[in-house]
């Protein structure tokens, strides 16, 4: 991901010394893609520590398949989206994969889906949508794959849906 650097000139004159100052330079930011939101260095440097740091408790909750402790981190939305007969049946119907899996609610879900591909996941990338909303990717065999969208509640980072 390419950073974005704003330079400053300074002039100088032929005239009296002017006495010189720290010249002020403005955040360094990660230059978004088309789309993409802009968020200074900083601060997308910190939001991918800490969901990495989520994903790393993710993957123990999923490993332990420990459904009551995954809840604890979707947001409503999620809980919405992935509790919808027409989606789940949708979901079941357009994968090979999942073709014939009674995949009936979120705990289905879970357990179906969640659970067997999630267990080792791991960020390599996120992507700003706003502020507050963050895509998370990984790199599979070379290919960026959406892993999470991830809302911000405050100071804790929950799995969401848009």
């Amino acid at each position: 991901m390419g950073l974005l650097f704003a330079l400053l000139a300074g002039c100088t004159s032929t005239a009296k010394p002017v006495p010189t100052t720290k010249p002020i330079t403005p955040e360094k930011t990660v230059s978004p893609s088309p789309g993409q939101f802009q968020v200074s260095q900083e601060k997308y440097a910190a939001s991918l520590k800490e969901i990495r740091q989520l994903i790393t408790k993710l993957n123990r909750i999923i490993q332990n398949e420990d459904f009551q402790q995954w809840l604890t981190y979707l947001d409503s939305a999620y809980i919405r989206a992935y509790n919808d007969p027409t989606r789940l049946k949708a979901l079941t119907q357009n994968s090979p994969v999942l073709k014939g899996v009674p995949i009936r609610n979120l705990e289905d879900y879970f357990n179906f889906v969640v659970v067997p591909s999630r267990s080792q996941a791991q960020v390599d990338d996120i992507t700003f949508v706003d502020q507050d909303r963050v895509e998370a990717w990984m790199y599979i065999k070379n290919v960026k794959a959406l892993l999470y969208q991830l809302k911000l509640y405050g100071n804790q980072w929950k799995i969401s849906a848009w």
